[in-house]
Formats: structure tokens, C-alpha cells, sequence
């Protein structure tokens, strides 16, 4: 037997046994990898099922309604007890909002939700409440960033908040309340 020669048959019949327990070693690994995918994935939804996600009270969609005299007006006298008169076709104090660009969400709890731009191209959020004629509640932020405002009123339980969240072409609307003692 030469240097050159095939191995002897067993040499050949243990380096096939090799090979199958390499292949079956691979085997075990992949379904290994297999069950702690399917571990990790199970418990991340289960995580998305239980954990308490906060739902909305009500969600809002856009009106179409225009805005009246009334709200306008209003909308124009915010921030003039600040002396500078507000410029034409906006209001909101130093916020500058566009009044042109106003949109009705409708009501929630007696709250009439708005949305418009500023004149530095952010959205904002405006909650008024026409049985006091009151603006309650403003933002402007700039685009991207959650828009939200939060009211409080004397309707509402001590302790409680009513927050209107923008979402695309939504507004969620939530009655925080405070949390008892555990």
C-alpha cells in the first residue's frame, strides 16, 4: 500500500461515521437555534398581549366642519393681554397659529379639538371649550414629535386630566386618572 492508495475500508468506515456525527451534531444546533427563536418570540407576544397598553377613551376624526366666528375670535385675543397685537389671519399668542389651516375633530366631554399649523410649519393642537368660551389648552410642536394637550376642568374628578393625542388624522382622547395607593 502506497502513499497514493485509498484508505483501508475501515479508515473509509470511520470517517463516515465522523461525517454523520458531524451532520448530527449540526442537526441538534440548528433545532437548538429552532426552539430559542420560537421561545423568544413566544414571549415577546405574550409580553404584547399582557402588558396593559393604554387605550383610548374615545378617538376623534376629522369633521370637516369650519371654524366659526366664535372660535376665531377667541383664537385671536389669545395672548393679546401680552400688548403685542396678534398679526392678521393668526392667533394663539406667541405660538402664531394659523387660523386658515384649523381643522374640527369634534367634541369629547365638551371639549371641541382643533388642529392647525403655525406659522413656523408646526402642527398644533388646540382644545376649546365653548360653553365658557375658553381656549383650555394649546400646543404647537414641531413635526414628527407626539402633539398633545392636557386639560383639566372643574367637571372632573379631583385629580383627573382629559389629554388629546394627535395621530395622523386622529385625535385620541384619554381620561387620565390618578393612581391609588397599591
Amino acid at each position: 500500500m502506497g502513499r497514493d492508495s485509498p484508505p483501508p475500508k475501515a479508515e473509509a468506515e470511520a470517517d463516515a461515521h465522523e461525517g454523520a456525527r458531524r451532520a448530527s451534531w449540526m442537526r441538534s444546533v440548528v433545532i437548538m437555534v429552532g426552539v430559542g427563536a420560537a421561545v423568544v418570540l413566544a414571549a415577546v407576544y405574550a409580553t404584547a398581549l399582557i402588558a396593559p397598553v393604554p387605550r383610548p377613551d374615545a378617538t376623534l376624526h376629522q369633521t370637516g366642519a369650519d371654524a366659526d366666528d366664535r372660535l376665531l375670535l377667541r383664537m385671536e385675543s389669545e395672548g393679546q393681554e401680552s400688548g403685542a397685537p396678534p398679526r392678521p389671519g393668526y392667533g394663539g399668542g406667541e405660538q402664531e397659529i394659523d387660523l386658515s389651516t384649523l381643522s374640527a375633530y369634534g367634541t369629547f366631554r365638551g371639549f371641541e379639538i382643533w388642529s392647525a399649523m403655525n406659522a413656523f410649519e408646526a402642527p398644533c393642537l388646540i382644545a376649546f371649550h365653548r360653553a365658557t368660551d375658553d381656549i383650555v389648552a394649546r400646543s404647537c410642536v414641531p413635526a414628527g414629535t407626539d402633539l398633545f394637550v392636557d386639560a383639566g376642568w372643574p367637571g372632573l374628578a379631583p385629580g383627573e386630566q382629559l389629554r388629546f393625542l394627535l395621530r395622523n388624522d386622529t385625535v385620541e382622547a384619554f381620561l387620565l386618572r390618578p393612581v391609588g395607593p397599591d
